[in-house]
């Protein structure tokens, strides 16, 4: 039997040295089936009267079938190859996306750099206290270091998973030695991932102030608490506690305006950078999503105000704040009505001509027939299902009318006496100011207190919160911007691809055949003589102002009187264009034709007028 499980008894009442829920997900099922067998054995010794069985005989006969179970390695292959996250390989695969396999990445000078491998699984401890002011209540959320199995961007990878619902979770690991920020600043990068669909629960760390000691619970004070959070407002929790050099406590301080975070099942990078020159820097996925000051951006401020208000001064009894008094010689005028009503019924207003007092708004339906099933003496009388009244869809109205209100031109309301200046007005009272006796001033934020630890302590309503790739460091490295190259985005990408391979397609929309082009026009035809036939019958029954009221009709009513009016306008233009050119004459010649004609007369020669006087006696 191996060191570390200690002896059988105290695994049998469960001591949390040994816990299997925090082993590789192959090793875990194996080793709980040893101890299975090792329950069945005890009691097939305690049916059988056996209680002089020594415990050696017993470890005996669990070292044996322990060798059975680890002589075949199929055993711990079929366990991996059943695990669902296998599933999701194959499924990648018949889509074309290649998931890699997961490869540990080194990170140098580190305070902590968790990838949830074997070997760092056991350095997490689940807590054993209890919450604050509720002795029964306890940390009774269960958590596993398991392949993650909803949408795996890197095949073998492991995370430290929330694996129950609506409970309080807590869980830690201890640094290999305390961190220290003031020397350097302060660089927190971790992933989370909801494999499930988060409504309500916390998804942030924290880091533990040195010296960590007892169990982790809600009283361990912590440093700094960074991370996401959804119970209705979704945000990115950064808070902060700081030590008051005058009163020697901590306060805690939150950031104002947190950014929020994205809620999907894709695996997120969050970074927090503190520099020494006392600003932060928040990304989400390696984009900065919230700059500023340690001074400035945290309620309540680190550093109290120089002066405050004193509080022994008190306001005297005879001091007149009020600028303005009512009005004691104000009387209420004779007239003033204050039971006159706001509103009032329009006595001017008339009912249309479209509403109908005597058509019900809901009618039986005519298409409705009793199912033959029905049975009366047990179903009681059938009773056609009540429909909207057609004949109402397109009126003013249907019951009963009443006229509508109007404002009241006669209310006044209520009578309060007019306001005057105070002539005792002697302005706004303050206290006096003094000298803060809490004041001190921190110039560098940024020395926040060792940590020793890190830890999770969460409620949370879903299961399959995922946290990997836990990194703490100085901000004067580079390897959070390496871990999210180099780990997180490829990862990342293969997610995004594989979340695209398997969103369902939607099928392309058929096209219309003949069949049901004719089936549109043939509707739209049917629409249009609809139209027509209604307008054409409020028109007869109640006038063409009715007639235009009415929604679909009137406004094809309407459509067709202007197409008539645009018809005959055309037609007037052309008739009057036509008798235009027959009334009036064409115009005379201008002036400038008659001048040249005249000129050419006079320049002909006599020789061309005695050719054309013999001409014409030949003629003759």
């Amino acid at each position: 039997m191996p060191a570390q499980f200690g002896n059988a008894s105290e695994l049998l009442r469960g001591n949390r040295s040994y816990e299997p829920h925090l082993l590789p997900a192959c090793s875990r099922k194996v080793t709980v089936s040893l101890f299975a067998l090792f329950s069945s054995v005890d009691t097939l010794f305690l049916a059988h009267s056996v209680t002089d069985f020594k415990m050696t005989h017993k470890l005996s006969v669990l070292l044996l079938l322990a060798l059975a179970l680890h002589a075949s390695p199929a055993r711990c292959n079929d366990i991996v190859d059943s695990d669902p996250a296998s599933e999701t390989t194959v499924e990648a695969a018949k889509h074309g996306v290649d998931i890699p396999k997961f490869e540990p990445y080194a990170v140098p000078d580190a305070a902590l750099w968790e990838q949830f491998t074997d070997v760092a699984a056991p350095r997490w401890k689940r807590s054993q206290a209890t919450k604050k002011g509720e002795k029964e209540a306890r940390y009774d959320g269960e958590w596993a270091v398991e392949e993650i199995k909803e949408l795996a961007g890197v095949e073998g990878d492991n995370g430290l998973v929330v694996k129950s619902q609506a409970r309080h979770h807590a869980i830690s690991a201890r640094l290999e030695k305390p961190f220290d920020p003031s020397a350097s600043g302060l660089v927190l990068q971790y992933e989370v991932k909801l494999q499930e669909n988060l409504g309500c629960g916390g998804a942030y760390i924290k880091l533990l102030t040195a010296p960590f000691k007892g169990e982790f619970s809600d009283d361990t004070p912590y440093t700094l608490m960074f991370g996401p959070d959804k119970c209705g407002e979704s945000k990115v929790h950064l808070i902060y506690r700081h030590l008051n050099p005058v009163t020697h406590e901590y306060t805690e301080h939150h950031l104002s305006q947190p950014p929020t975070p994205p809620i999907d099942t894709l695996s997120h990078l969050y970074t927090l950078t503190i520099h020494t020159n006392n600003t932060y820097a928040i990304a989400i996925d390696g984009s900065e999503r919230r700059t500023g000051s340690l001074l400035d951006d945290f309620a309540p401020p680190v550093n109290p105000p120089k002066e405050i208000d004193d509080p022994k001064d008190q306001k005297p009894a005879d001091w007149e704040d009020n600028e303005k008094i009512p009005d004691t010689a104000a009387k209420k005028p004779a007239d003033w009505d204050e039971d006159a009503p706001l509103m009032i019924p329009d006595e001017d207003a008339v009912k249309p001509k479209d509403w109908f007092e005597d058509e019900p708004l809901l009618i039986p339906d005519p298409k409705a027939q009793k199912p033959a099933d029905w049975d009366d003496e047990e179903d009681g009388d059938w009773a056609a299902p009540m429909i909207s009244n057609p004949r109402c869809a397109d009126a003013a109205g249907c019951g009963p009318w009443e006229r509508p209100l109007m404002r009241n031109p006669d209310f006044k309301g209520q009578w309060s006496a007019p306001l005057v200046d105070n002539p005792l007005y002697k302005g706004e009272w303050a206290p006096r100011r003094i000298n803060n006796p809490g004041y001190f001033e921190d110039r560098d934020l940024y020395k926040l207190s060792k940590i020793d630890a890190v830890g999770f302590e969460l409620w949370t309503m879903q299961s399959g919160i995922t946290f990997d790739n836990i990194y703490l460091g100085s901000s004067s490295s580079n390897a959070a911007a390496l871990i999210a190259d180099n780990v997180w985005k490829p990862k990342h990408d293969v997610e995004l691809a594989i979340s695209e391979a398997l969103r369902p397609k939607s099928p392309p929309a058929p096209k219309p055949g003949f069949a049901d082009v004719l089936r549109m026009f043939k509707d739209r035809i049917d629409e249009i003589l609809y139209s027509i036939s209604t307008f054409y019958g409020v028109l007869q029954s109640e006038g063409v102002v009715s007639a235009l009221r009415q929604e679909r009709a009137g406004a094809f009513g309407l459509l067709m009187v202007t197409m008539a009016l645009g018809w005959l306008g055309w037609n007037a233009s052309i008739i009057l264009g036509f008798m235009y050119r027959l009334v009036v004459a064409a115009p005379a010649p201008p002036p400038a034709a008659v001048t040249a004609a005249s000129a050419d007369n006079k320049t002909a020669s006599p020789d061309s007028g005695a050719k054309a006087d013999r001409k014409a006696s030949k003629s003759d």
